[in-house]
């Protein structure tokens, strides 16, 4: 099953809804690449917003394709960041007195994967998995040698049908024609979307929904219409579809979200994340 085209469609134009008439932050979610993070360097503008929001008491969660355990590393400075949804939202936690404490997980069955797996590798992609814990890949390439680099996230060379508690598969496709064939992927509760230009994840029906942030949502019992999110990638839509205001990031256009998401809310198409400061800075002003 298909999340969508890599390609953005056209535009309707740079804002949809009132943007000068935001709520105050009740939650902020972030993806992080491409987003907040340009491999390990904070793009411009990041600690910034980041900063603005701690100062006014708004909690963060970072919802990204990285592993749960990377993302802890890369928060252990950062205690303002309250929850994580990692492996593309499969797993969600919420950090307290005593640490991490799992909130919600989503994974693929038994079935499900061995499908999945027959089809990717019968076709020649490179396929990665993603348990609870690990990272299994059947050879060391050189993108998983560039993604452990970036993301701090180990992983061990295994034989991939041997592994099981599978939360979320990974493809990496090496030419257009391998790129536009995996979104051909015809297996029931698996979704293709892009998290990376490099990557396209393959992930639970129900995780792809909100990228683990229906969890958060719920743990803080905010109001949806409260809450901002940023992202960059065809796995942030449902996500940035559903927050009272969302920030579109290149390459992604208001026009990628569907009818309901483009109209749920405040939708801007954010060049740089100095427009999400812009907007910040008001709506907190205001409050």
């Amino acid at each position: 099953m298909s999340a969508g085209s890599d390609a953005s469609s056209h535009p309707v134009g740079g804002t949809q809804g009132d943007p000068a008439r935001l709520p105050r932050p009740a939650l902020a979610l972030f993806d992080l690449d491409g987003t907040l993070l340009h491999e390990t360097e904070w793009l411009p503008g990041a600690r910034t917003v980041l900063d603005l929001l701690t100062a006014a008491g708004v909690p963060i969660a970072f919802c990204s394709g990285r592993t749960l355990a990377s993302l802890k590393v890369l928060v252990e400075d950062l205690p303002e960041i309250g929850h994580l949804a990692g492996n593309g939202g499969t797993l969600i936690e919420a950090r307290g007195p005593q640490g991490w404490r799992p909130l919600a997980s989503h994974g693929l069955d038994a079935d499900t994967v061995a499908a999945t797996l027959d089809w990717t590798q019968s076709r020649g992609l490179e396929t990665w998995m993603f348990t609870r814990t690990e990272w299994i890949v059947s050879q060391e390439s050189e993108t998983v040698v560039w993604d452990a680099s970036v993301t701090g996230s180990r992983y061990r060379v295994g034989g991939l049908d041997e592994v099981t508690d599978v939360v979320k598969m990974a493809v990496v496709p090496h030419d257009d024609a391998q790129r536009a064939l995996a979104y051909e992927l015809p297996i029931s509760g698996v979704e293709v979307a892009r998290a990376h230009p490099r990557i396209l994840d393959l992930v639970p029906t129900s995780a792809l929904r909100f990228k683990g942030a229906e969890a958060i949502v719920a743990d803080l019992g905010v109001a949806w219409a409260d809450v901002w999110a940023a992202g960059d990638g065809q796995n942030d839509l449902g996500m940035l579809g559903a927050t009272g205001v969302s920030f579109l990031m290149p390459p992604l256009r208001v026009a990628d979200l569907s009818p309901e998401g483009r109209g749920a809310g405040v939708r801007v198409e954010a060049d740089d994340l100095s427009v999400v400061v812009e907007h910040l800075e008001r709506a907190l002003a205001a409050s």
